[in-house]
């Protein structure tokens, strides 16, 4: 009788990457390849891209354009269809969204970063998704937990969320933290319990401020993954925030992962913008940076 093989996440996941890896290894050199294939020689203009058309009439305008987006550009064909190797890296792509919004941020990561762990009012994942007023709000229940083991008045108030991709907190967070953290601490701005709630959304943040009376609130959320990445985070700011307040009120750095804003550099520079909404007591669009 056969017997059923089954993987674990972490081993379909080194797979998955193997197999990108060997596509993005390209092809043989023109030169050592017969006539008939040479048109098709691979070449690459960073590590996520690929260059497949062959006998272009202007090879360089296609390589500036790529290495100023890391749209899909440069991709080739299989008569209507696209190629075999064009497919499987945008069912990977895909793929990798679909994981960001439906896994957790692993527990073992939040411990280690010391955050405060907390949930919305939104029971799971599926509501969650369905509902995005639910992760908006807490229960009285986490209210109250909130309120008797976080720090209250602080200047600056740190939290944490999934938001809608996983992926975006686990690549990045433990970078932005500790420099965030760090230029805090050299603008001597007081701090509250740095916090992680699951299953929140944007004005989740706002729920926070009113239970804890901080002066300026920071969100870093996982953004709606997409095809290009699916690892962006952001960074929203309020002062003095409150439930209902406006979106203009909030100031935001957003495409914080390996190849937009550098997460160390973005800790550094969202410790910079909280000073300023401290002294000149404003966020959103009437603050100028």
């Amino acid at each position: 009788m056969s017997q059923t093989t089954t993987f674990t996440e972490a081993e379909i996941r080194a797979m998955v990457s193997q197999i990108l890896g060997d596509l993005s290894a390209g092809s043989p050199k023109a030169s050592s390849a017969p006539a008939a294939l040479s048109a098709t020689a691979i070449e690459s203009t960073t590590p996520d891209q690929l260059f497949t058309v062959p006998n272009p009439v202007n090879r360089a305008a296609y390589m500036q354009m790529m290495a100023a987006t890391p749209a899909r550009i440069g991709e080739w064909r299989a008569g209507p269809r696209p190629t075999i190797r064009s497919l499987l890296r945008f069912r990977a792509d895909h793929a990798g969204a679909m994981d960001a919004v439906f896994t957790d941020v692993d527990r073992e990561l939040i411990d280690r970063l010391g955050l405060f762990f907390v949930q919305s009012a939104a029971p799971d994942k599926a509501a969650y998704l369905m509902d995005p007023n639910i992760g908006a709000r807490f229960t009285p229940e986490e209210t109250s937990q909130i309120s008797d083991h976080c720090k209250h008045g602080a200047q600056v108030q740190i939290v944490v969320t999934d938001g809608l991709s996983s992926s975006a907190v686990a690549a990045n967070v433990a970078d932005v933290l500790p420099a965030l953290q760090q230029g805090l601490k050299r603008h001597n701005l007081s701090t509250g319990t740095d916090m992680f709630v699951r299953f929140g959304r944007v004005r989740v943040m706002d729920e926070v401020t009113a239970i804890l009376g901080c002066e300026v609130t920071l969100l870093l959320v996982g953004e709606r993954p997409g095809l290009v990445t699916n690892e962006s985070l952001s960074c929203y700011m309020t002062y003095k925030g409150y439930p209902g307040i406006a979106e203009s009120s909030r100031t935001v750095v957003s495409n914080i992962y390996r190849n937009g804003t550098a997460p160390v550099e973005a800790g550094a520079y969202i410790a910079d913008i909280a000073k300023k909404m401290i002294d000149t007591k404003i966020s959103g669009m009437d603050l100028k940076l």
